[in-house]
């Protein structure tokens, strides 16, 4: 009996295992998920919440949530007054653009927690990069992030055939979760108008160990490369073409290809396809004096028929600038 549910936990293992980190469509809003180097490329202090449920309807169907925020250390105390946020207490911000011409510092941290039946993973990263001048008008940032990772199974998900298994409950009080400790890095070019990066997942290949076994799958590499480019074109219109490669050991390439349209810089839709997958269909906003959001839609478009084709991913974000004090200023002026 232990045999058997070590064999059919591996089994059922092998979907997650395949494809080990979540895979979220608006990449093109927070590439730090990704990359620990596209952490702190503007200004602000950044932080962002994302949810993504796959085929609903379904029991047991993958779900993705993460948790991220970022932002320079600055050793500098005198502010700087961003123009983005140079608003009236009523209008909407303006999505921030990359800041180059200085070397600079960046932390951050990523929490993640993905479900697929009663199998999960949970991890949680701290990352730290150093962002080098390239030219006047270009950076190069260099990345690294390490932290904890467990593996388990949640057994108030598991349907026994008999219910006073007591096998299966040993089984669980023994070994049902692995812990580990892994690293991820990336780099990042980029300038005002455009974004590039590459970056790299679970760099020390760790063993999937299950009730003491030390099986034949691990914790395999994946490889992410990226790219967006915003281009002005009439008025207050703009458009962003965008691409995401994955590439996860022998598992099928993955190539997401799109573009945004942005107005006032503010309001977004966004059309992407992921080739032999799906189509994307996304929006978003600005909202409030420091909110963002962002909704997308996958649409199945590939030769994998699903029970329900339909994909849903939200994202909340939160971003701090430094605001003109309007107030203060004029109490300055009154005392010259």
């Amino acid at each position: 009996m232990r045999y058997l549910l070590v064999t059919l936990f591996l089994v059922s293992i092998s979907s997650l295992i395949a494809q080990q980190e979540a895979q979220f469509s608006q990449y093109y809003n927070n590439a730090y998920f990704f990359n620990p180097a596209a952490g702190g490329l503007t200004k602000t202090m950044q932080f962002d919440v994302g949810y993504r449920r796959q085929w609903l309807g379904m029991e047991g169907t993958p779900q993705s949530f993460y948790a991220t925020g970022h932002s320079e250390i600055s050793f500098n105390s005198r502010k700087e007054v961003l123009d983005e946020f140079n608003v009236d207490r009523e209008s909407i911000f303006k999505n921030p653009k990359n800041r180059v011409g200085k070397n600079k510092h960046v932390i951050g941290g990523r929490l993640l927690s993905d479900h697929i039946g009663p199998f999960m993973k949970n991890s949680v990263m701290a990352s730290y990069a150093y962002h080098i001048r390239f030219t006047g008008k270009t950076m190069l940032s260099l990345g690294v992030s390490a932290g904890w990772s467990n593996l388990g199974l949640n057994s108030s998900k598991v349907v026994l055939l008999e219910q006073d298994d007591a096998q299966y409950n040993e089984f669980l009080s023994r070994n049902s979760n692995q812990n580990i400790f892994d690293i991820n890095a990336g780099i990042a070019f980029y300038s005002e108008n455009f974004h590039f990066g590459i970056s790299s997942t679970q760099l020390l290949k760790n063993d999937l160990v299950i009730d003491n076994i030390v099986t034949q799958s691990n914790f395999g590499r994946h490889w992410f490369g990226y790219g967006m480019y915003e281009l002005d074109l009439i008025g207050d219109i703009a458009i962003e073409p965008h691409f995401m490669a994955q590439l996860i050991g022998k598992a099928p390439f993955s190539f997401n290809l799109g573009t945004r349209v942005i107005y006032e810089d503010k309001y977004w839709v966004n059309v992407a396809y992921r080739f032999g997958d799906a189509i994307n269909f996304g929006i978003g906003l600005n909202f409030a004096n420091n909110f963002r959001f962002g909704y997308a839609y996958d649409v199945a478009a590939g030769p994998v028929q699903r029970t329900s084709n339909f994909v849903h991913e939200l994202q909340l974000g939160f971003v701090i600038g430094n605001n003109r004090n309007v107030e203060k200023e004029l109490k300055d002026e009154e005392k010259l």
